[in-house]
């Protein structure tokens, strides 16, 4: 399968799991919001493949980095990079999958009265929407420009 088509695959199966965990009891279910991430930093990944190899001239070889580090090789991309800097600041998608898959990994702390973050289902659908926002704005910058 080509990167592109990897990327949607991997896009489609977080959805199911996204559905499913809306059916289920969120909370209950860390191993399925685990899943959701990896889907999504899979397609993430595969997307930043498929990218790499129109721009491979420019950048340095990413074969070996993580879904991350690519992302951080091709935002030297010009005309991508405002794009992606986006995505990797604070609020951005690659960021907010970070962010989730710590609180899923982190011990509770019976000494805390409150936690600052949690992952609820509202943060695993604001993550795959801005995921999919971010994937169609670089295939119409790429594509269609």
């Amino acid at each position: 399968m080509k990167n592109k088509e990897l990327s949607n695959q991997f896009l489609d199966i977080s959805e199911d799991i996204l559905d499913k965990l809306k059916i289920g009891n969120f909370s209950d279910t860390k191993n399925n919001q685990l899943l959701f991430l990896v889907c999504i930093e899979n397609s993430l990944m595969h997307l930043a493949n498929d990218i790499f190899d129109t721009f491979q001239n420019e950048l340095k070889p990413i074969k070996d980095l993580n879904y991350k580090s690519k992302w951080h090789e091709i935002s030297n991309v010009m005309a991508l990079k405002n794009i992606i800097l986006k995505e990797l600041d604070s609020d951005g998608v690659i960021n907010q999958i970070e962010k989730s898959k710590n609180i899923i990994f982190r011990e509770n702390d019976e000494n805390l009265i409150t936690r600052s973050e949690t992952n609820d289902l509202k943060k695993f659908i604001l993550i795959l929407d801005k995921y999919k926002a971010f994937q169609e704005i670089l295939r119409k910058t790429l594509y269609e420009c």
